[in-house]
């Protein structure tokens, strides 16, 4: 007996329906982000069992090899499982693809409180060899300018007309505030002698803004946490009214046909699966004002290619 459907975390509609396929779970997401053990099963055939018995009685030195190369030809061959699923939703409204069961943000901040660090790294090379040298470029000083100055090409334009706006109205020395909402170190925020910019945490607890900021941005993180629509509301508590917010999230909805094939992304760090629409949606139901809601690209140096992601800013009424 289970809920077929419910309110979605990204619209806030009514309609959030769950999937009949469950999506897999990146088992290295799965221990340290869901703090779900992974469990080993192995299956045995029936011949295994009679070529083990034939082999125990040869002699000792005849024996282990045989069972040795029995354990190899196991594990090439795929009898051992560590499948983790766990269920979906869809909201038939604004395309968010997202856990059935909301992930809380206490529940992740194990996760992300040791993001990237080199006890992340290592752990994670421990579930994924092929991490260690990813791990050397993702996160890194030079992947993080390289973001910077992307994020600047689009977002400086809309901040020099802020800062004109304020020294028509307060004088040339006005500057402009921006809060960068989950920006770790600070490192994606920009950079000009007129900017002043600050910090806050997902993990932190919320207190109230000690002085309201002109731009809040969010960059790739509503993809990582359990409630997109209350992380947004939170975000812009932290706007001055006329401000603006930036959201920045990566295009990851695999498409109708895929999820009606059953073919569901693996979830991994990133929980929640937007498209355009998705953004939009969020935005109206965040009471926020849409200035321009894009599709655009990324360049990760740890990646291959460009990430299509959305580029959202809207104003605070």
């Amino acid at each position: 007996m289970e809920l077929t459907q419910k309110l979605c975390r990204c619209c806030g509609g009514e309609h959030f329906q769950r999937l009949t396929v469950q999506a897999e779970v990146d088992p290295f997401f799965a221990r340290h982000g869901l703090q779900i053990e992974v469990s080993h099963s192995v299956v045995v055939p029936l011949l295994d069992w009679g070529l083990r018995n034939k082999v125990s009685r040869l002699p000792a030195f005849l024996a282990r090899p045989l069972h040795n190369r029995l354990d190899r030809l196991r594990r090439r061959h795929l009898l051992e499982s560590r499948r983790i699923a766990i269920p979906y939703g869809l909201c038939s409204d604004c395309g968010f693809l997202a856990p059935w069961v909301e992930i809380g943000d206490d529940q992740l901040h194990d996760y992300y409180a040791h993001y990237l660090q080199s006890s992340y790294k290592q752990a994670r090379s421990r579930f994924q060899p092929d991490f260690e040298q990813l791990g050397q470029v993702m996160g890194s000083a030079a992947e993080a300018e390289s973001r910077r100055r992307q994020h600047e090409h689009y977002i400086l334009p809309h901040l020099q007309a802020l800062h004109q706006a304020a020294g028509a109205t307060n004088g040339s020395g006005e500057v402009v505030r921006i809060l960068d909402y989950g920006g770790g170190s600070g490192q994606l925020l920009p950079q000009a002698e007129w900017i002043e910019g600050s910090v806050l945490e997902v993990g932190q607890v919320p207190q109230p803004p000690s002085q309201a900021v002109d731009l809040v941005q969010c960059l790739h993180v509503l993809e990582h946490v359990g409630h997109p629509l209350a992380t947004c509301r939170r975000l812009a508590s932290h706007a001055r009214p006329g401000g603006l917010i930036y959201l920045e999230v990566p295009i990851e909805f695999p498409g109708m046909a895929a999820i009606e094939e059953g073919r569901l992304p693996i979830c991994h760090e990133h929980i929640n699966k937007f498209q355009i629409d998705a953004i939009r949606a969020l935005l109206v139901a965040a009471e926020l004002e849409p200035v321009e809601v894009v599709e655009a690209s990324v360049d990760f140096l740890h990646l291959e290619g460009l990430t299509p992601v959305v580029r959202a800013l809207a104003r605070k009424r």
